[in-house]
C-alpha cells in the first residue's frame, strides 16, 4: 500500500513538474507586455529600452526599388521624413496628424556632382510593403552621412542623419567665400528672421525652424567658435555671414532643422517588447511617407505601418522591419520560439504581404499573423 502512495504521489509530482516548466517555456516567449522582464543583469529594463528608442539614430537608407524611382535617400526626423533626390536637391516633409507639409532645399549656383554615403552604421532595415514580393527589400545598409560633394567651389555639402532631425554641414576650404553657399526654400510660406537668430519657415502645418548656426574652425586638436549668422535673400533664400575667421583654416557651419509645432513626434507608438537570447525586440506602428510628388501640400501616405526593432544588450540598433500595405496596419503582439518571430496585429490593407489579396472595395479591418526568420 505504501509502494502504491509513493508511487502515486512520485506520478504526481512529475507531471507538476513537468507543467511548470511548459508554463516557464510559454511565459518565457510571450512578450514582456504580459510577463516579468528578464531576470539577467546585464539585460536592459524596458524604461531603459524607451528611453534609448527615443534617440536612435538611424541613419540615410538608400532607394533600392521600395520607394520612387526619384528618391535616392531617406532618413527620418522628428518632424517627418527627409528625401534626397537624385539631383541632390532635399525634400522634407513634415506630419501633423493626418496632414503634411514638403519643404524643398535648393543649392542656388551650385551643382551636386556626386551622392555618396560615409559611415556605415551597424543598422540594417527591410521593407515588407504591399503583397509584390519583387518590391521587397532586406537587409538595406544604413549610414550616418550623405556627401554631397564640392557643390561651390571650395564648399562640400555633407548631410547627417539622427533620429531627431537632418543637420546639414557645409565644409568651406581655406581661403573659400561662405556667401556662396545659397539655399532657396521651396513650399513654404514665407521666411523670416527671429530675433534669436532663427530662420522661421511658414507652412500650413505651423512654423519649422533652422536653428541659430554653429560655425567653427580647428587647431591642435581643439574647436574654435566661429561667428556666424543667417542672412535672408528675398523671399525665399538665406546664406551665411561670417565674421572673424582665420582664412588659413577651414569651417564648417552647421545649421538644424527643427519643428516648433508638434511638441513631440506623436508619429511612432510602442505596443510590445520582448527579450530573447540576450537582444531586445520591440513591436510597434510607425506612420510613414512616400516620397512627395510636389512641394507645398504633400501627396504622400498617411497611414500606418507595423515595425520590428532588433536590439543587442546595448541597445545598439541592429535591424528594423517595416510591414504593411496600402491601408492602416496595427501591432497587436509578438512571441518568439526558437529563430522565428510570430507577430499579431489588424490591418485594413488590401495588399497586406504574404496573404491573400483583398477586394479592393474592403475597408474593415482583418486580423492577421506573421511568421518572421
Amino acid at each position: 500500500m505504501r509502494k502504491k502512495v509513493f508511487l502515486t504521489l512520485l506520478l504526481i509530482a512529475s507531471l507538476l513538474s513537468l507543467v511548470w516548466l511548459a508554463s516557464s517555456q510559454f511565459t518565457a516567449s510571450r512578450s514582456l507586455t504580459k510577463a516579468e522582464p528578464s531576470t539577467t543583469p546585464s539585460m536592459p529594463s524596458k524604461e531603459a529600452v524607451f528611453v534609448k528608442l527615443a534617440d536612435l539614430e538611424r541613419g540615410w537608407v538608400k532607394n533600392e526599388g521600395q520607394w520612387d524611382e526619384r528618391a535616392l535617400f531617406s532618413a527620418p526626423g522628428y518632424f517627418g521624413n527627409t528625401w534626397i533626390t537624385k539631383d541632390g536637391e532635399l525634400l522634407h516633409v513634415a506630419v501633423k496628424g493626418k496632414e503634411s507639409w514638403v519643404i524643398s532645399e535648393r543649392w542656388v549656383g551650385g551643382k551636386v556632382q556626386t551622392i555618396t554615403p560615409e559611415e556605415e552604421l551597424p543598422t540594417k532595415v527591410s521593407y515588407f510593403i504591399g503583397n509584390d514580393p519583387s518590391k521587397h527589400k532586406t537587409n538595406l545598409p544604413t549610414h550616418r552621412y550623405v556627401s554631397l560633394g564640392e557643390v561651390w567651389s571650395g564648399v562640400e555639402v555633407k548631410l547627417k542623419a539622427t533620429q531627431k532631425t537632418v543637420e546639414k554641414l557645409f565644409y568651406v576650404k581655406p581661403g573659400a567665400d561662405p556667401s556662396k553657399i545659397v539655399v532657396e526654400v521651396g513650399g513654404a510660406k514665407g521666411l523670416k528672421l527671429s530675433k534669436d537668430g532663427e530662420i522661421i519657415i511658414q507652412t500650413g502645418l505651423g512654423d519649422l525652424k533652422l536653428s541659430k548656426p554653429v560655425a567653427w574652425q580647428e587647431k591642435d586638436g581643439k574647436k574654435l567658435p566661429v561667428e556666424v549668422s543667417y542672412k535672408l535673400i528675398g523671399k525665399n533664400r538665406y546664406s551665411f555671414v561670417v565674421a572673424k575667421a582665420d582664412p588659413s583654416l577651414p569651417i564648417v557651419i552647421d545649421p538644424i532643422l527643427q519643428a516648433t509645432y508638434l511638441g513631440g513626434s506623436g508619429n511612432d507608438f510602442v505596443q510590445a517588447l520582448a527579450i530573447h537570447t540576450g537582444e531586445v525586440y520591440v513591436l510597434g506602428e510607425t506612420f510613414s511617407n512616400d516620397f512627395p510628388g510636389t512641394s507645398g501640400r504633400a501627396s504622400s501616405r498617411t497611414d500606418r505601418d507595423v515595425f520590428l526593432t532588433k536590439l543587442d544588450s546595448n541597445l545598439n540598433l541592429l535591424q528594423s522591419i517595416y510591414l504593411g500595405g496600402n491601408g492602416n496596419d496595427f501591432a497587436g503582439d509578438l512571441a518568439i520560439s526558437g529563430s522565428n518571430i510570430y507577430v499579431v496585429g489588424g490591418t485594413h490593407s488590401n495588399n497586406f504581404p504574404g496573404a491573400t489579396p483583398r477586394d479592393s472595395s474592403r475597408t474593415d479591418r482583418d486580423a492577421f499573423v506573421a511568421k518572421l526568420d
